[in-house]
Parts: structure tokens; C-alpha cells; sequence
């Protein structure tokens, strides 16, 4: 059995025990609250969003590192380059550093019940999305290499934390869970509506 077939049932189960071990530790640390509050705690798109920032950074590595193994079996030759170790020592300390604020904003939202994880998060989700893209596909190998590819992938984060910053600035289930100004939301009606699904 290869290691590509043991991938093929690993990253599923890796999938897995991450959503299921955030769930049951956000669970533990479910908020008291009075029963007119909607939906409170770790579930749905938030379960989601927390989960993410626990396996993100393991996907992540396993494609930086797919990525620079095979331009290392492409050129052979950039393996003896002192340029190319520089290159892969700045990459991977970089994403070192964005996967440890990955999991530092996950797990503020799954142990913390207070408005200042989310803004918390708010802020690291830019930081850990187009902040960190521009640094690796942008500063990285223009510093070493004197030129860059720009492939994408800041506009793809860029979105991503758009989005997951407007969840948690419009849902209930964010506001129930974590506190902040309950009467913003009360006599915001377009709160509630943004966020009516989110249960």
C-alpha cells in the first residue's frame, strides 16, 4: 500500500476527529443563558469555521510540502541552490507562524465566551488568510529570489475572510455564544434577518 492510498483514508478521518473533538470541547464550555437567547454555543457554521482553523494549517502543509517536493523533482538542481534553502527555511517559518495564530483564533472560539475572541478572530482571519498569502507568494520570493508568481491566491483568502468576518459580525448564534451589545441586535432587524438561518 503506497502513502497516497493511506492519504485517501487518513485526511477524511483526520476530517473527522478535528470536527468531532471541536464540537465536544466547545460543548463543554457552553454558556449559561436565558432561554429567549437563540441557539447558543459551538454548532453549525461556527462548529465549521473553528474546525477549519484546527485542520486548515495540516492541509496546508501537506500541499506546501507537495508543492516543494515537486519542484525539487522537477529541477533537481535547485536542491544544492543556497537561494532555494533560504526560500523553503522563510516558507515554512512563515507558515509555522500563521498555522500557530490558526489555532490560537480556533481555539479562542471554542473555549472563550466573550465578545473579544471574535473580534480576536475577526483580526486573525485576515492575518492567517490574504496577510499571510502576500508574505508567501509575494515577499518571500521577491526578497529571495528577486521576482514572484502571483497565482491567486490572495483574492481566494481575501473572500474567505470577508465572508467568515461578516459571519461573525452578523450571526445570532455568534451573538448568543459570545456575549457583545444584545440590544444592537434586538433593534437591528437586519441582524436578525442576516442571520436567521444560522441555528
Amino acid at each position: 500500500m503506497d502513502w497516497l492510498s493511506v492519504l485517501g483514508w487518513v485526511v477524511p478521518l483526520l476530517f473527522g476527529v478535528v470536527f468531532y473533538g471541536t464540537y465536544r470541547y466547545a460543548k463543554r464550555n457552553e454558556p449559561d443563558v436565558p432561554p429567549e437567547d437563540p441557539a447558543p454555543g459551538v454548532r453549525g457554521w461556527l462548529l465549521l469555521l473553528v474546525g477549519l482553523m484546527f485542520i486548515g494549517p495540516f492541509i496546508n502543509a501537506g500541499r506546501l510540502f507537495f508543492e516543494l517536493a515537486s519542484v525539487e523533482s522537477e529541477y533537481p538542481n535547485f536542491s544544492t541552490l543556497e537561494s532555494w534553502a533560504t526560500f523553503k527555511s522563510a516558507t515554512w517559518l512563515t507558515f509555522l507562524v500563521v498555522a500557530c495564530l490558526s489555532f490560537y483564533a480556533g481555539y479562542g472560539l471554542a473555549k472563550g465566551r466573550d465578545i473579544s475572541v471574535v473580534r480576536r478572530a475577526k483580526v486573525l482571519l485576515w492575518v492567517i488568510g490574504p496577510v499571510a498569502s502576500l508574505v508567501l507568494d509575494l515577499v518571500i520570493p521577491l526578497v529571495v529570489f528577486g521576482e514572484f508568481e502571483f497565482i491567486g491566491d490572495l483574492a481566494r483568502s481575501a473572500v474567505g475572510a470577508g465572508l467568515w468576518t461578516a459571519y461573525l459580525s452578523k450571526s445570532r448564534r455568534v451573538l448568543a455564544t459570545y456575549g457583545g451589545d444584545r440590544s444592537a441586535a434586538v433593534s437591528n432587524p437586519s441582524l436578525q434577518r442576516t442571520a436567521s438561518g444560522d441555528r
